[in-house]
């Protein structure tokens, strides 16, 4: 799955899901820029992404990135193309998580997770479609959810954007085959990372809750869906679009 020569941009990629991906691109041979709004990992113990792009021996660029920003998001676009000539890959990874029943659920809290989660895939689509139709091999992978197929407790703005991310990929794919652009969604299940790092620690009720839910004997880890995203990103997937890829240890099953 070498991705010699190919540019891609990954939002969220300092942490987490995002990091992984992006180190996984770039270790197969892709350039990447990092659309982030902060260079450092939000975990300590986390290899910061722009050391671990360094080690495999990729080329990288950082573009502090609010993917809810048009103008923003247009800039780490032309930085991309500027900078590395095209672009090839767009990976929306961007997202934040915060769990509320919708009669608690704060409008400033919901307009967040709507615009990062949701406006901020449709923001970097729109951005890039119109470099990724210049390409031979352009690629869109969405980060959707297991919450955006089915419903998930006290999370109603969360699985309304991803269930938003979900319906749009298949559109999307719909709206662009004819340019050849595969354009698919991951939908994680309960993978290891900083937006949950604090249940894990302090929450033992809902981590039996998660681990009741997941058939596999143990959570995913970020690499699990690099794995996933390296595939979509290569010539392997090249008959693969409007498909949302369910990546959960068996959770959504």
């Amino acid at each position: 799955m070498n991705l010699d020569g190919r540019v891609a941009l990954v939002t969220g990629a300092s942490s987490g899901i995002g990091n992984a991906i992006a180190t996984t691109l770039g270790r197969n041979g892709a350039s990447v820029v990092v659309a982030d709004i902060r260079r450092t990992p939000k975990l300590d113990e986390e290899r910061p992404v722009l050391e671990a792009l360094e080690a495999v021996g990729a080329d990288h660029l950082f573009v502090e990135t609010d993917v809810s920003d048009p103008a923003a998001v247009a800039r780490a676009v032309d930085e991309a193309v500027e900078t590395f000539g095209g672009l090839d890959i767009l990976v929306n990874n961007a997202g934040v998580f915060k769990q509320y029943m919708i009669h608690e659920t704060p409008i400033d809290e919901w307009d967040h997770m709507l615009g990062v989660n949701l406006r901020g895939t449709f923001l970097c689509c729109r951005a890039a479609i119109p470099y990724l139709r210049e390409s031979d091999s352009g690629k869109i992978i969405n980060l959707s959810s297991v919450s955006g197929l089915q419903g998930s407790n006290n999370s109603a703005a969360y699985c309304a954007s991803k269930g938003g991310i979900t319906n749009l990929t298949r559109q999307l794919a719909i709206d662009y085959a004819a340019d050849e652009i595969n354009i698919n969604a991951i939908a994680p299940g309960v993978i290891e990372t900083a937006q949950n790092a604090e249940w894990r620690e302090k929450d033992d009720e809902q981590v039996d809750r998660w681990k009741q839910g997941t058939p596999w004997p143990r959570f995913g880890e970020p690499q699990d869906i690099a794995d996933a995203a390296l595939f979509l990103a290569s010539d392997r997937s090249d008959f693969v679009t409007g498909h949302i890829l369910v990546v959960d240890g068996g959770r959504f099953a």
